[in-house]
């Protein structure tokens, strides 16, 4: 398995999508209802991605946190990112529901933000230096 050396950049990018992914997870959950109301996106939506991303949050926190990571780990974590971006472009052209101006603005600016993110995430992937391979008992 390929295993990454962990960069200033790359922590720095994995925490900053970590507190982002925190503070729009406590928001959702939090205003689902009046967010609802001023987006045109159903409350239990948002409410349940409020929820998800809560484990999302920890894992990119703790992925910041290691001195090693696998660059599988790091690969995921843009693909999915990528996803979200994709989910978020569906949404803002009515796949899941009819979502008001604000809406359409709230999903737009998610999509461009976690792009940036995620692009960010994968040169500081690209970036980072191998580390070497695990040996012994936990290599496999």
């Amino acid at each position: 398995m390929s295993r990454l050396t962990m960069t200033p950049f790359l922590r720095n990018v994995l925490r900053v999508d970590a507190v982002l992914s925190g503070l729009t997870a406590l928001a959702l959950i939090a205003d689902a209802e009046p967010l609802a109301g001023w987006t045109g996106l159903p409350s239990a939506v948002l409410t349940v991605l409020g929820a998800a991303l809560l484990p999302w949050t920890a894992l990119l926190a703790w992925l910041a946190g290691r001195p090693v990571v696998a660059s599988a780990a790091v690969g995921a974590v843009v693909a999915l990112n990528f996803v979200w971006v994709l989910d978020c472009a569906m949404a803002a052209f009515g796949a899941f529901g009819s979502p008001l101006g604000l809406g359409v603005a709230m999903l737009a600016v998610q999509a461009v933000g976690t792009l940036v993110i995620a692009e960010l995430e994968w040169v500081g992937m690209k970036r980072a230096p191998r580390a070497a391979p695990l040996r012994g008992a936990l290599a496999g």
